[in-house]
């Protein structure tokens, strides 16, 4: 099985440390603004036109911990340590046990 990028993020309605943007229905994730290993990481997953990143949104209050979807890194904007997405595509799965943090793990394509 592929290792993919799996990105870890809060809950939108959760405290976040770092920005994340999310649609209207707060089930998408839109950007994220992160640190320089994930930076460096989405702009690896860019460089390669065709890697999908894995979206695991963290525990908040009654929702459980869920990889929620998949997308495509579109823009990586290093002044503001942003990153963002498209191309999204639900995926529902749990999370893997084998991180506690934004890191590569097996996914299938």
């Amino acid at each position: 099985m592929p290792r993919r990028l799996v990105l870890l993020v809060a809950h939108p309605e959760d405290e976040q440390t770092y920005e994340n943007g999310w649609n209207e229905m707060n089930d998408q994730l839109e950007f994220i603004t992160t640190n320089r290993k994930i930076l460096n990481q989405c702009l690896d997953a860019l460089d390669g036109g065709d890697e999908w990143v894995y979206v695991q949104r963290m525990e908040y209050g009654r929702c459980k911990s869920r990889i929620i979807g998949r997308v495509k890194v579109a823009q990586v904007d290093e002044s503001a340590m942003r990153v963002r997405f498209e191309n999204w595509e639900t995926y529902d799965a749990a999370p893997s046990r084998a991180f506690g943090g934004s890191t590569f793990a097996e996914f299938p394509e």
